[in-house]
């Protein structure tokens, strides 16, 4: 999966999408010039990810339970977007891809707006133990032992692009100590 250029956003939108305010109503879906993958543009709001989730839901062809593991996937990897990269700041956005992969994968990929301003840059990565009382820190974590690989792609101090491949066919792993 490559990283993207995503288009900037005029001016912050709404919740409720009021048409008072104008700029791009998002969600906006996007055009792949790749057959089989869908594509959308989701904003900075924290309520895009149960957005996120439910485009990922109609969109992998498999029965809501089996869905369950590309929604939770998708949904941590835009909320980290959100919460470690300008795609959280007013009139951030995050594109989020979903295409399949050849023996019943599914791929995901959600890119980010870059590092935000005035804050110390960070990666993704997977820190060596999940403090138990920590109120987050177990995103990756989760991504980690629900995917068969993941990763991440882009130039520090740029937008980046994590992505996840997922079975939505295999057995639930172990998610004690997450």
């Amino acid at each position: 999966m490559s990283s993207f250029d995503l288009p900037r956003q005029r001016r912050p939108h709404d919740e409720d999408g009021d048409p008072a305010v104008r700029g791009p109503v998002l969600p906006k879906r996007v055009r792949s010039s790749r057959p089989g993958v869908r594509v959308a543009i989701f904003g900075s709001l924290p309520s895009q990810v149960r957005q996120v989730r439910a485009w990922c839901r109609s969109g992998v062809p498999v029965d809501p339970l089996r869905a369950l593991r590309v929604e939770l996937v998708a949904g941590e990897l835009v909320a980290n977007a959100l919460t470690h990269s300008a795609s959280g700041q007013t009139g951030g956005r995050v594109r989020v891809e979903m295409e399949p992969l050849p023996g019943r994968l599914v791929g995901i990929a959600v890119t980010d707006d870059g590092p935000r301003v005035n804050r110390a840059l960070t990666l993704p990565y997977l820190s060596p133990q999940a403090d138990p009382l920590a109120m987050g820190g177990r995103g990756l974590r989760l991504v980690d032992r629900l995917s068969t690989r993941w990763g991440w792609e882009g130039e520090p101090g740029q937008p980046l692009t994590v992505w996840a491949h997922l079975d939505p066919y295999a057995p639930l792993p172990d998610t004690a100590g997450v």
